[in-house]
């Protein structure tokens, strides 16, 4: 599935949860228990659903940043950032003037 094919999922499903609550809402005022009980655990797994496939969507976004950041790893030394060489430690992690 693609990142974007997953996010218009994520959100169709979450609309479609959110419209159950109202629907569920409505079923409530005219005292249908039963058919709320049952039309809550369907809101609820649409919810789930929704949430779950944009959290994914997101995942899949952030690590398709990091495979590119993965090949521009791969070039030479001399192309990288001076601070992304490494090899070298940090004299200190703590700020200010070295201390004996």
């Amino acid at each position: 599935m693609s990142v974007w094919l997953r996010e218009v999922a994520g959100w169709i499903l979450l609309g479609l949860g959110v419209a159950a609550y109202a629907m569920l809402y409505l079923l409530l005022l005219n005292r249908w228990i039963l058919e709320g009980g049952i039309l809550a655990f369907a809101g609820f797994m649409l919810l789930r659903t929704g949430t779950h496939l944009l959290k994914v969507a997101t995942a899949a976004r952030a690590a398709s940043g990091v495979r590119a950041l993965a090949v521009q790893a791969n070039k030479p030394r001399a192309a990288l950032p001076r601070a992304a060489v490494a090899g070298r430690p940090r004299e200190s992690v703590l700020p200010g003037p070295k201390r004996a």
